[in-house]
């Protein structure tokens, strides 16, 4: 029940979850979904834009 949850949060009917979507991409799509760690108690952090590049350094170990 719990996945089916958040399924639920992504937006999709119970029907979609279930029978429409296939399994693969229901996990794709709750892989990309935005998350917020509320842990630290700094809910306004500052989102930093990097170019695709930086990322693929950051991916690949380099700095």
């Amino acid at each position: 029940m719990g996945q089916i949850a958040s399924f639920l949060d992504l937006g999709i009917s119970y029907d979609e979850a279930v029978k429409k979507i296939p399994y693969q991409n229901l996990l794709m799509m709750c892989a990309d979904k935005l998350r917020f760690d509320y842990s630290s108690g700094d809910t306004q952090k500052k989102v930093e834009k990097i170019s695709g590049k930086d990322m693929l350094n950051r991916k690949r170990g380099r700095k």
